[in-house]
């Protein structure tokens, strides 16, 4: 199944650019001169310290368009929903593990896959009518475990870019190209605390955007009697 691709787009992850900075001062540090490692460092652990957070933005996984609209607790757990060419798909991580919610069609197409109808389909919708479909959340390589893990466990090989702007913010580019080749760029401002203010993807045309959220962010476990365990999905399909 490649049902927790859908959650690609969080291990790219961030708004308008005010979001978790305070407005930069004349009096206020300038990174440019900092050592790229030690920066993107900085900044994740930063990040990490965070109560809670919004990320909000799009991309796409395996030609399908993705958008996406969750909140971060404490740099790990979140909550909120993503959409798959249009398919709404409510998530919640707690822990090690993964509920995702949606509709026919989009457990149709997630686990349907490009060859058409998958036999058990009707009964796997039947089964997760209503339900959250539980999973490990860093199963598939999609390092889901941690939100606010945007370079693969290691800051190893980050390199900063000249200083940008956007949305009239000066910010400092730091990338990272991973195994396969594909590049992810952390945006932090230029002066002040290097906190992550735009993620981007080159291979999935990720563009993520983080502010600090106007709402607590409680993500909790759903009851147990709206949960099937993925286990069980892949028993009906191969019957």
């Amino acid at each position: 199944m490649r049902t927790t691709r859908v959650a690609v787009l969080v291990s790219a992850a961030v708004i308008g650019l005010t979001g978790l900075t305070a407005c930069g001062g004349d009096d206020e540090k300038s990174n440019a001169k900092t050592d790229a490692k030690a920066l993107a460092d900085e900044a994740v652990n930063l990040l990490k310290q965070v109560d809670d957070f919004k990320m909000v933005g799009s991309g796409e996984s395996d030609g399908s368009k993705m958008e996406m609209d969750v909140c971060v607790h404490k740099g790990a757990d979140l909550k909120g929903t993503m959409k798959m060419d249009g398919s709404p798909v409510e998530m919640i991580k707690v822990g090690k593990d993964l509920y995702m919610k949606a509709d026919a069609a989009f457990w149709a197409k997630s686990m349907g896959g490009e060859g058409g109808p998958v036999e058990g389909m009707d009964a796997m919708s039947k089964l997760m009518a209503g339900k959250y479909m539980k999973t490990p959340a860093d199963s598939d390589g999609d390092n889901f475990g941690d939100p606010s893990d945007f370079f693969d466990g290691s800051t190893d090989g980050v390199t900063k870019g000249d200083v940008v702007k956007i949305d009239g913010k000066k910010l400092i580019p730091l990338s990272k190209k991973d195994k396969e080749g594909a590049t992810t760029t952390l945006f932090v401002p230029e002066k002040g605390k290097p906190y992550p203010v735009l993620i981007k993807k080159d291979d999935d045309k990720t563009e993520l955007k983080l502010s600090r959220g106007k709402d607590k962010c409680e993500p909790a476990v759903p009851p147990a009697d709206q949960i099937v365990d993925a286990d069980a999905l892949s028993k009906l399909g191969e019957s």
